[in-house]
């Protein structure tokens, strides 16, 4: 039952992240790859679906109505093919699981993420993106004119990857597993 505990804590801290970045104006800050791909590693059963998609189905009507969009919008699709994405690397992962693997296995999901999410961008909306070469590299890189860059997303999502690459793996095994045991025979007073 205490597993549960780190487990909820975490998809609190999740929500509460994605919102307050909203409401503080972080472009899209979305731990959500990390999140998907550990939870395919480490939990067995329905439990490797409910962490990622309880923190996408919470927040993500509640950001479109953030800023203004529909409840639910097509854009959504771009995000199930990214967490799609990021399952190629479950079986890597799997195979020889390490903290250092973790890590880097996150970076590559906010790539793979980054990269599927932006390319439904470039096909869904060609009033901001001419069918092109150009047009793909503007929407991979520097974005819709007068909406700022979309490498900003990609370096938020992997700040925010290996974030809450640390932050999964804490609650999973609790601190004081990695701290010395006490010497033996010593006495506190």
């Amino acid at each position: 039952m205490h597993r549960w505990f780190g487990f909820a804590g975490l998809l609190i801290v999740l929500v509460a992240f994605r919102l307050v970045g909203a409401w503080q104006g972080w472009m899209n800050v979305s731990p959500l790859p990390a999140l998907f791909l550990l939870s395919m590693v480490c939990f067995q059963g329905r439990e490797r679906w409910l962490l990622p998609l309880g923190a996408w189905l919470i927040t993500d009507p509640l950001l479109n109505v953030f800023y203004g969009h529909d409840l639910f919008a097509w854009d959504q699709l771009g995000m199930v093919l990214g967490l799609a994405a990021t399952a190629l690397l479950v079986p890597w992962l799997k195979a020889s699981f390490s903290w250092s693997r973790a890590f880097m296995a996150s970076l590559v999901a906010a790539v793979l993420f980054y990269v599927v999410t932006n390319t439904i961008s470039f096909l869904g909306l060609p009033e901001f993106y001419e069918r092109s070469w150009q047009g793909f590299w503007q929407a991979q890189w520097s974005g819709p004119v007068g909406l700022g860059p979309t490498w900003v997303f990609l370096r938020n999502a992997c700040a925010a990857n290996l974030l809450f690459t640390t932050l999964f793996l804490l609650a999973l095994r609790p601190l004081s597993a990695y701290l010395p045991a006490p010497l033996a025979g010593s006495t506190s007073r």
